[in-house]
């Protein structure tokens, strides 16, 4: 059999393709809901005794992933969305939720050089520009969590499950996010959370946590998970974080299918086995020189 040496990294043929698309979805829709409140600008000592913050961390974080995103899988969208904000900036107008973005582009659309250019300083600006506070209304039942959880949902409402996946991304250091009221009030927060998470789920949105811990402080508080199951799941911020951006880089360069071999059996049966290129160029990389020149500067 000849293998078209030009061709060995082309996408399969049209019939392939719609068969592909009708065994699982072609493009990822992220919402990435970081947590702002105070705590995660709080310093802690990280491996190499430097003292960082966990909103450094992600910011770092998302940075990485998002440069890899715009050379492998740049058809994917995302948002990013900040809450427990003193400003606010929602289509929802709902309180302590910050959807950031740059001009030229929708708040859930493909990434881009200028988006990770501006993500890349925010910090430096973000206290005096977005500010950070903990996003519960004294005297109200309204929490940020909700009202994050809420706009993202509306940024998903995009895209067909049959073409998407849907995600929600959620970054935070607190597993207590209504620690600072209680009784009645601290009841019906976590009720109306849930609720609203699970409506999102029952919508085909995933949620999935990044749980940020201090060497001395872990997430001791989740529901549905007790014991031994906690400390299986929580690990420490850096290796979480560095085990997302791994899993991130092998999301984004997937195995190519080069061809389908058919062994005829008999009249009435065939075996077919598909071979993968394991290895291919990145071809995109030639045609964003320009753009990742604008992520490094000048």
């Amino acid at each position: 059999m000849d293998l078209d040496p030009e061709g060995i990294f082309r996408d399969d043929s049209d019939s392939d393709e719609e068969f592909s698309q009708e065994k699982e979805p072609t493009k990822d829709l992220v919402v990435y809901l970081v947590d702002a409140s105070p705590k995660m600008f709080s310093p802690t000592t990280t491996d190499g005794g430097k003292d960082d913050t966990h909103f450094h961390a992600v910011m770092n974080c998302l940075v990485q992933a998002l440069k890899a995103q715009i050379i492998g899988r740049s058809y994917d969208e995302v948002a990013i969305v900040f809450f427990n904000t003193k400003e606010k900036k929602n289509l929802q107008d709902q309180e302590a939720v910050y959807v950031f973005n740059v001009e030229e582009r929708e708040p859930l659309d493909k990434p881009t050089a200028r988006l990770i250019k501006e993500l890349s300083s925010i910090e430096d600006t973000f206290l005096s520009n977005i500010g950070s506070r903990y996003g519960i209304t004294p005297g109200s039942r309204e929490n940020s969590l909700n009202n994050a959880i809420w706009v993202a949902q509306a940024l998903l409402r995009k895209g067909s499950a049959k073409t998407t996946t849907k995600r929600m991304v959620l970054f935070t250091n607190e597993d207590d996010p209504f620690g600072s009221v209680t009784g009645a009030t601290k009841t019906d927060m976590i009720r109306t959370t849930v609720q609203r998470a699970k409506d999102v789920q029952d919508l085909g949105i995933l949620i999935e946590l990044l749980p940020l811990s201090r060497p001395d402080e872990e997430f001791n508080d989740m529901m549905g998970l007790e014991g031994d199951e906690i400390a299986q799941f929580l690990p420490l911020a850096s290796q979480r974080l560095e085990d997302m951006t791994d899993q991130l880089r092998k999301m984004i360069f997937k195995k190519r299918k080069v061809k389908t071999l058919t062994f005829q059996l008999t009249n009435d049966v065939c075996i077919e086995v598909n071979t993968y290129a394991l290895i291919r160029p990145t071809v995109p990389v030639l045609r964003l020189v320009g753009q990742l020149w604008l992520i490094k500067g000048p």
